[in-house]
């Protein structure tokens, strides 16, 4: 009986790990997406940011949600996700730009459409994807925490070597 608590533990501490770096990659991939294009071209980062962007979290997001964690509730999940999302995007934008970029142009009201984009993204996909991703439920590995975990480290690289 203990081992099957102590799995489930190992599991649920293991889907929170991969969803923070998932949610991570995800803020540091928009900002390569975003910003090299743009340093050379408004326009193209503009495009950029309303095209593709959106897609990769959308992808994210629905890697978060449909990984297993053990809550059986997809809105609590949802939830959580999208806290996750939002918090994590929040205190990056503080803290790359605010703090190391020295912008004092952080917060404009699109900052916050972005984070409100991140929720309504986050609760569309469960309304609308509700049966597929209750029908399967994918397991989360530590295959796939080793390559976020280098995903992520190789977009901070490329992004602060970029900026330099």
């Amino acid at each position: 009986m203990m081992d099957v608590a102590r799995l489930n533990k190992q599991k649920s501490q293991l889907w929170w790990t991969v969803t923070i770096l998932m949610i991570m990659c995800m803020y540091w991939l928009s900002n390569v997406v975003l910003w090299v294009p743009w340093s050379h071209n408004p326009q193209l980062g503009i495009l950029l940011m309303l095209t593709v962007n959106p897609l990769f979290w959308a992808a994210g997001i629905y890697i978060c949600l449909a990984s297993e964690n053990r809550t059986g509730n997809l809105m609590k999940k949802a939830l959580v996700v999208a806290s996750l999302a939002v918090g994590i995007s929040l205190i990056s934008d503080y803290l790359f730009f605010a703090v190391y970029m020295g912008s004092k142009d952080v917060w404009h009201i699109t900052t916050f459409y972005g984070y409100a984009w991140l929720a309504v993204l986050t609760f569309g996909e469960v309304l609308l994807l509700k049966k597929k991703l209750l029908a399967r439920q994918y397991a989360v590995t530590t295959r796939l925490l080793l390559i976020l975990t280098l995903c992520l480290l190789f977009l901070l690289f490329f992004l602060f070597y970029y900026l330099m």
